[in-house]
């Protein structure tokens, strides 16, 4: 990790850093949120190739890679 980053983080008091934590954590939920294939998106008359995404996609969410994985 970048060493003022590193620095920046060491500095915070417990209630700033427990800020930070929530924050990040919200942050990643939203992006988790946006990228996540729900369950109403697959249907019978879906495409081969809309199935083998979804496929794609599950298999990556249950991996625990990133969208950009």
């Amino acid at each position: 990790m970048n060493s003022k980053f590193d620095d920046l983080v060491r500095s915070l008091d417990a209630s700033t850093l427990e800020e930070l934590r929530r924050s990040v954590a919200a942050e990643l939920g939203g992006r988790h949120g946006e990228t996540a294939i729900q369950i109403e998106h697959i249907h019978p008359k879906m495409s081969a190739e809309a199935r083998e995404d979804a496929a794609r996609e599950i298999g990556r969410v249950l991996r625990g890679e990133g969208p950009d994985a």
